[in-house]
């Protein structure tokens, strides 16, 4: 339980990032760096801590994080196609406080079958995709093979839309030619409709799209949205509303009980972000948002849905 001006909270975040040993490994392969200490000198170029070669302590170094926090549980995305044991390790580890989403390009060979593993052999509960990374169409065949397989174990599809920066390939000097016209919220609606079991969120509140998002979510009652980044998206948005605004408008259109909260934590030293719990508290209580509706935002709404 956290305190918040609302009360005692229980916190189930929605989207964070599980950076282990050998996710740094890939990220220094695309560097082309070789040896046992890559991950360890990508981890320097970044300014992270780096982290130990086992996954189980990294899952543990985050159950401290969170009991010192009073967060409850964690979504905890593997963001790098191709590590996902090393992940799976770690996050399965935790009991049940970590939840794990598979990260998968559905354009490689084999997504499908690793989504279906991930799923009925690693317990993870949710797929991720990034459709301006990876430059995929969300009606794409691959992709509506992964979409079947969620409706079919009604997992979560957390689906980055808009605008896409990944701060650490920028520092790292790696490629973002990343095409966010493969990313508009509207291209869900037929899907959405088609796999009702499935549950799609988008985070950020659009990342910019937040029309589009509102659009969809009108249509498709299985669309929901994390609060991670609320206010960063405004710049782009008519009249550059303030974020309390853009919250309140996400919940008069979606409703409180499809809004998820999310910190997008991701490395040490930094940690949980409890700034951005802070933050967002100061716009719950300046959207006039109620005792109910913080609840079911806070981790309510996530814990009906893994």
């Amino acid at each position: 339980m956290i305190e918040t001006p609302f009360g005692p909270r229980g916190v189930f975040d929605a989207h964070t990032h599980f950076f282990d040993a050998s996710f740094l490994a890939g990220l220094g392969r695309q560097l082309g760096m070789e040896g046992g200490e890559v991950a360890g000198a990508v981890a320097a170029r970044l300014g992270w801590e780096p982290p130990p070669p086992d996954p189980v302590e990294v899952a543990r170094r985050w159950l401290a994080e969170m009991d010192r926090h009073g967060v409850d549980r964690m979504v905890s995305i593997h963001t790098l196609p191709g590590d996902l044991e090393s992940a799976a390790r770690g996050i399965a580890a935790t009991q049940g406080r970590l939840v794990g989403y598979v990260m998968v390009n559905p354009l490689a060979g084999g997504a499908v079958e690793q989504v279906r593993h991930a799923v009925t052999a690693l317990g993870f509960r949710g797929v991720a995709l990034f459709p301006a990374m990876f430059q995929f169409s969300l009606r794409a065949e691959p992709v509506e093979e992964i979409f079947s397989l969620a409706n079919e174990h009604a997992l979560s599809v957390f689906v980055h839309c808009g605008v896409l920066k990944v701060g650490f390939r920028t520092k790292l000097g790696l490629p973002s030619a990343f095409d966010p016209t493969f990313a508009n919220p509207l291209s869900l609606q037929r899907p959405a409709a088609q796999y009702p079991r499935m549950k799609i969120i988008i985070p950020h509140l659009g990342s910019g799209l937040l029309r589009e998002l509102l659009m969809l979510a009108d249509q498709a009652p299985n669309v929901y949205s994390d609060t991670s980044g609320v206010g960063g998206w405004a710049k782009y948005l008519d009249g550059a509303p303030p974020p309390a605004r853009v919250l309140r408008q996400a919940v008069e259109v979606m409703g409180a009980d499809r809004l998820l909260f999310g910190s997008d934590s991701t490395f040490f030293p930094r940690g949980w972000r409890r700034d951005v719990l802070d933050q967002q508290m100061r716009l719950f209580v300046e959207a006039g948002l109620n005792d109910e509706q913080v609840t079911r935002i806070l981790g309510g709404n996530l814990s009906a849905m893994v």
